[in-house]
């Protein structure tokens, strides 16, 4: 099988966040994507969620390609942890075959963010999205987690792929992050 830069870039981001997430002791739910990579194999947009199952605030982080991903990848490695009545998702490969340059199903990646809103978020009436994509899916974005979280005040804000930015970001929403 041929396969390409880009997704040879995906297949070493993902290893990269399962391994960041196995040892943070964060267990990543995987979802197959429709469609394979260039490679032959399948494709996965994974989720690690921290905190409270029950929290009634929440961050999601949602990366598309490799410098989102790296973001991800480091703030795992950096031990971030969210406050004890909050909640942090990390989103993985939002359009897993987008970021491995093969043909995409935009309205899966859609699905599935519904599917992440319902399994992990389902008790927050706050969150902050960090979208660390350079898309204009916001407006969908927003609607498909407003359609699972009536009662969720939801705001999206499209970030820069980079560590600081997004800690600082991070920071501005109290009670989201751990003080240690």
């Amino acid at each position: 099988m041929m396969t390409d830069n880009r997704t040879n870039a995906y297949r070493a981001a993902r290893r990269a966040f399962i391994a960041a997430c196995e040892t943070a002791g964060v267990d990543a739910i995987a979802r197959v994507a429709p469609g394979q990579g260039a490679d032959g194999r399948p494709l996965f947009m994974d989720a690690a969620a921290l905190g409270a199952r029950t929290a009634r605030k929440a961050a999601l982080v949602i990366a598309d390609d490799a410098p989102g991903s790296a973001v991800l990848t480091q703030l795992l490695r950096k031990g971030v942890r969210p406050a004890p009545d909050a909640r942090l998702v990390l989103l993985h490969a939002f359009d897993p075959a987008r970021f491995a340059g093969a043909v995409s199903d935009g309205a899966w990646a859609l699905d599935m963010l519904g599917a992440v809103a319902t399994e992990d978020l389902s008790k927050v009436r706050t969150l902050k999205v960090l979208t660390l994509a350079r898309h204009g899916e916001t407006d969908a974005m927003h609607r498909i987690l407003a359609a699972r979280l009536p009662d969720a005040e939801i705001g999206i804000t499209v970030l820069m792929p980079d560590m600081e930015p997004l800690r600082d970001r991070l920071a501005r929403f109290p009670g989201i992050l751990s003080a240690d």
